[in-house]
């Protein structure tokens, strides 16, 4: 009889948790979910391109009070920003990760090939004619759409524009971080050798380190020469699905920081069990979050 009661209070008690959480997710949907979300349209100063911003505020985000929230900027936001939101509304219920403003990037362009040729630009720390030839007949964009050799511009944009909008017009700390995968993620990894103070975190996830037989070493090896220190928290992560192609020039880069002993680098790296380059995307945005702002994370 007690462990019938027993049961019976456990079924209650999930009940209840269930109710509750219905009802909070219906709060969300109707205002909640209104009230936490921003979109902005800015301009850069620097390529002349319109971008979409993307803003996530934690639940308990108010103007009426002082407090200030660390921000962590996301690369393709039309794909990352409903993921990443989504993922944190989810942590949030059990309090894993710290209150962070999550703003996801994109630019304002609708179609999939001007999206690809647009963060292609953005994303790629060089030229190269011939990928540029090379990946147009692989998206089937037409010949000169697509140019490679926008970062150190797109960098600026970031730095100059679209980071000091996002600390105008929201409650933001200096604890900036950084996310994005595949060319996204040789982007972060190029902010992380290039500009280091910009950002305190970041989530280099599928990174395309092996972009023009893997330049980012080269530039590495020239901040290397400057500076002996990278205060920064880094998670790394691919699929194991996706091949030496990917996995490699990754886990050449990492061992190559670790060896450098940079003063204040501390890196995290995951290889994602039975996960492509596409299928692999939820994964790092949850292990991101939870790597970069989890609960006893500094």
């Amino acid at each position: 009889m007690n462990r019938i009661n027993s049961n019976i209070s456990s079924l209650i008690f999930c009940m209840f948790v269930f109710l509750s959480t219905t009802n909070s997710f219906g709060q969300d949907k109707s205002n909640n979910l209104m009230t936490t979300t921003k979109e902005h349209i800015i301009k850069s100063s620097f390529n002349s391109k319109l971008y979409q911003l993307y803003v996530s505020l934690p639940k308990d985000y108010s103007i009426g009070d002082t407090i200030h929230y660390p921000v962590l900027y996301v690369l393709d936001g039309k794909y990352s920003f409903t993921s990443f939101h989504s993922i944190r509304e989810v942590l949030d219920l059990g309090k894993e990760i710290k209150d962070v403003i999550i703003v996801a990037i994109d630019d304002d362009s609708q179609a999939d090939a001007e999206w690809f040729a647009g963060r292609y630009n953005d994303f790629t720390p060089s030229s190269i004619p011939q990928s540029d030839t090379l990946w147009s007949k692989i998206m089937n964009i037409p010949d000169g759409k697509l140019k490679s050799g926008g970062a150190e511009l797109f960098l600026s944009t970031l730095q100059n524009d679209i980071i000091t909008f996002i600390d105008k017009h929201y409650k933001t700390s200096a604890d900036r971080g950084i996310s994005g995968h595949s060319l996204g993620g040789l982007f972060a990894g190029y902010c992380l050798v290039k500009k280091p103070v910009l950002f305190k975190r970041y989530g280099i996830n599928s990174p395309s380190f092996w972009w023009n037989n893997n330049e980012m070493l080269s530039i590495e090896s020239s901040f290397s020469t400057q500076s002996k220190s990278i205060s920064a928290n880094v998670f790394f992560s691919a699929g194991a699905l996706e091949g030496g192609i990917m996995i490699d020039p990754m886990t050449t880069f990492t061992n190559t920081l670790k060896n450098r002993e940079y003063k204040g680098l501390t890196m995290i790296s995951q290889i994602f069990d039975g996960e492509t380059h596409l299928s692999v995307v939820p994964a790092c945005h949850s292990r991101t979050l939870k790597v970069l702002y989890g609960q006893n994370v500094k």
